[in-house]
Parts: structure tokens; sequence; C-alpha cells
């Protein structure tokens, strides 16, 4: 083999060497990036879970508090006025029986 034939072959060679290696670190790359966005996902859907829950809970208190000042009026116009409560609950209760056998 002539001095530029072998000099070319090494070359070559080389260079089939450095495009293995640039093929194996972008597979790697590759390999850590999808842990990344794995780890990341994961991080994004517990921050999410976490933001829904605080909303929801803040939700039910509200419901809560609402339904608790609703019974305490409710609660105070018996009270006030028992006949009256009274008679529109007869009255109340009377409709929806009406609307329910229908």
């Amino acid at each position: 083999m002539t001095e530029f034939a072998k000099e070319t072959s090494d070359q070559t060679n080389r260079v089939a060497e450095d495009i293995a290696a640039l093929k194996e670190d972008v597979a790697a790359l590759i390999r850590q990036m999808k842990e990344i966005a794995r780890r990341e996902a994961g991080r994004v859907s517990q921050d999410a879970a976490d933001t829904i829950s605080e909303r929801a809970a803040d939700v039910y208190e509200t419901v809560s508090e609402t339904g608790r000042r609703s019974a305490d009026r409710i609660s105070a116009q018996v009270e006030d006025k028992p006949v009256t409560s009274l008679l529109l609950a007869f009255a109340a209760g009377f409709v929806f029986s009406k609307i329910m056998t229908r």
C-alpha cells in the first residue's frame, strides 16, 4: 500500500471512529434528555396536583363558610318567626310532593 493510501485509510478510520463516538454521545444525550423530561413532567404534575388541591381546599372552605352562614340565617329566622317558617316549610313540602307525584 502506498503511503498516501495508508494515510487516507487511517484518516478514514479515525473519522469513522469519531462518527461512532459521536453517535454514542448523541444517544447518551438523548437518554439524559428523556430522563430530565420525565423528572420535570413528574415535578410539574406534582405542582399541578398541589395547586388543584389547594384550590379545592379553598373552594371547600368558601362553600362551607357560606353554608354555615346560610344555616345561621335560616336558624335565626326560624327563631324570630317560627309560625311563618313552619308555614313556608309546609308549603315547600306540599309543592315538592305535588311535583314528585306527577
